[in-house]
């Protein structure tokens, strides 16, 4: 159960970390990508939504199973679930449990809140208001680069728990 849980989490970690990383490098250098336009860009953003939404819900209950059982083994919940600071590997498995609760909440507002403005003017395929959308798009790509940041984040802890 243990080995299926934790590829589970790798895929998802990759789903998720790659796509949040492609998409925020994209969204940062779209001025240099001739003839691209910046909501040709939020929209497969948004196409790919759900595989990055399904990857962040197996990601999180995965993570949450490991850290019960590598962390804190034959301790029942709610204990279970503490923070260790004591080694170095606990350090790094307990920044990572802090990281994807980060990455957790800023995606929630990044998918309700950040995004909705594109959403919102962009009706039919069609954009009502060209300078609103480009100020909408920067504010998309800068959070989409903090999550990008924080998944990343994760990815090093986890190397780094693993060779501590």
């Amino acid at each position: 159960m243990s080995a299926v849980v934790s590829m589970a989490g790798a895929l998802a970690l990759t789903i998720h970390a790659g796509a949040l990383v492609c998409f925020a490098l994209l969204l940062a250098f779209r001025a240099r990508i001739p003839h691209v336009r910046d909501y040709d860009l939020v929209r497969v953003y948004r196409s790919f939504g759900a595989g990055i939404g399904l990857s962040l819900g197996v990601l999180v209950p995965s993570e949450i199973y490991r850290h019960c059982t590598m962390l804190n083994a034959g301790i029942s919940l709610p204990g279970a679930l503490a923070l260790h600071f004591d080694s170095p590997q606990n350090i790094a498995w307990s920044m990572r449990m802090i990281m994807l609760f980060a990455l957790w909440v800023s995606y929630i507002v990044l998918e309700v809140w950040t995004n909705e403005a594109t959403r919102r003017l962009d009706q039919n395929g069609v954009v009502a208001d060209q300078n609103a959308y480009a100020v909408a798009t920067s504010a998309v790509s800068r959070h989409l680069s903090v999550n990008a940041g924080l998944a990343s984040a994760i990815v090093l802890l986890g190397a780094w728990a693993q060779s501590a």
